[in-house]
């Protein structure tokens, strides 16, 4: 189980860094950013990213079992 734990915290880990990467690069966050509005971002970004791979894998589990029928 601990195992798990860290991985799962390490897969997250690398969530917020490249979403950080992302910000810095487009321009989101830039000196008179606040923590505030990066940790805001940072947030919503991680929502929507993982609310987007939920999607993906059910969609992609639903074209399976279509093709199996």
């Amino acid at each position: 189980m601990g195992t798990l734990l860290k991985y799962l915290f390490y897969i997250f880990l690398i969530v917020v860094i490249y979403l950080l990467g992302v910000g810095f690069y487009e321009g989101t966050f830039n000196s008179d950013s606040t923590v505030g509005d990066v940790a805001s971002d940072v947030t919503e970004s991680t929502k929507n990213t993982v609310k987007d791979g939920y999607q993906a894998t059910k969609d992609a589990i639903e074209d399976g079992i279509d093709a199996i029928k």
